[in-house]
């Protein structure tokens, strides 16, 4: 193993693999050195110079799936054993919940202190970016100049050379508006199919404010007949979706992957939005598949009702966070490469309206900020009902 010095290590379970590289993608972007050796880390055996390598880190995040304390109980448990090293050498622990998650009753032995550390909530994709805002303000480690910076200088020293070799400006041109073009038009075809959801989304929510104030018995079995409709609805329109507008995949060459670079823009990044829309496409699968369990039930309570249009409220603040997430990558391009939004983004619906089309990147990511506060709020809100209701 490289004696390199990293200011990061992540640690993780299998079963939380991408959402731990989704972290360590977006601070390698912000400039820190992480430490996320997978194929080490996926092995049978515990690499024992790994302590070597948290040792030498100031920050250690550990990602925590559901149950992710559960094993270890086991003293040769890996988690536990880079947690232990990390809490023994005093290094900054960051715990990154993610969704499903919550602190076991009795810790396992020598983590008892672990719930101590100030945690971040991560349920989803497409709040990454703002979890990371966030984590960076917990870390101990600086940012150095990302080497994406210097990709623009790059890219200008090469037009450079391929104008002296008689290729010319023109075709440099050509080149990034056909790219940065290609990439908009993908991502905007895909928030299409977003928009699409959001009205499936907005129709069951009418449907279940119509159940919720219902109560004679066969005016509220229409409405549970209404809302299933609109479920059904729902999972037509998304076997559709999946089959004619499959998740987008993002593939260059050099000199495209230098465009992009000069716009800010990296596969990574494209990546992650690919991955945002497919898990947008499963969310909305467990919705469908919650609303049938809830109203199909012989008996059901208005906490039942509630906790549905929680989480369907949850959606929807999920989807305005990947709009925003949109904008801001469209955003970094040219204006001429954004004229694929403006004009399929007349019949859209289902984001929020008067949202200025002319902001930063960073201005976008506090419109994500907002929505992500406005989510836990309401979550408190219904964990709060569920808690009374109880008692």
């Amino acid at each position: 193993m490289s004696k390199e010095k990293y200011d990061i290590f992540i640690s993780y379970r299998r079963s939380a693999y991408d959402t731990a590289n989704l972290i360590a993608v977006k601070l390698r972007h912000a400039g820190y050195k992480v430490f996320f050796d997978v194929d080490t880390l996926t092995a049978g055996k515990f690499n024992e110079q790994l302590l070597e390598v948290i040792k030498g880190c100031k920050d250690f995040i550990l990602v925590l799936p559901q149950k992710a304390l559960l094993r270890c109980q086991d003293p040769e448990d890996w988690v536990r054993r880079e947690t232990l090293c990390a809490i023994e050498n005093q290094k900054n622990i960051v715990p990154i919940m993610l969704d499903g998650f919550s602190w076991p009753q009795e810790m396992p032995e020598g983590l008892e202190d672990l719930s101590n550390y100030q945690a971040i909530t991560a349920v989803r994709h497409e709040y990454f970016d703002m979890a990371i805002e966030r984590m960076q303000g917990y870390l101990k480690s600086k940012a150095k100049r990302p080497i994406r910076q210097w990709l623009g200088k790059v890219l200008i020293v090469l037009c450079a050379i391929l104008v002296l070799l008689g290729i010319g400006l023109g075709v440099i041109s050509h080149i990034a508006g056909v790219t940065c073009k290609s990439v908009a038009t993908q991502l905007t075809c895909s928030m299409d199919i977003m928009d699409n959801l959001g009205k499936d989304c907005k129709e069951m929510k009418e449907k279940l404010a119509a159940l919720s104030n219902t109560t004679e018995p066969q005016t509220k079995t229409q409405a549970e007949k209404d809302l299933l409709k609109v479920v059904a609805e729902s999972e037509r329109n998304l076997a559709t979706f999946r089959k004619a507008s499959p998740t987008p995949e993002f593939q260059f060459n050099s000199i495209e992957n230098y465009v992009l670079a000069y716009y800010k823009t990296e596969k990574e990044e494209l990546n992650a939005f690919s991955t945002y829309y497919e898990s947008m496409l499963d969310d909305m699968d467990k919705l469908n598949l919650q609303v049938k369990d809830v109203v199909r039930k012989e008996t059901y309570s208005q906490i039942d009702l509630d906790a549905l249009s929680t989480s369907i409220s949850a959606y929807q603040h999920y989807l305005n966070g990947f709009y925003y997430g949109y904008l801001g990558s469209l955003s970094l391009f040219p204006k001429s490469a954004r004229k694929v939004h403006f004009d399929m983004a007349k019949k859209w619906t289902s984001f929020p309206n008067g949202t200025p089309l002319d902001l930063t990147q960073e201005e976008y990511e506090q419109f994500q900020m907002k929505e992500l506060e406005i989510l836990q709020e309401e979550l408190e809100l219904q964990k709060e009902k569920e808690l009374k209701s109880n008692n």
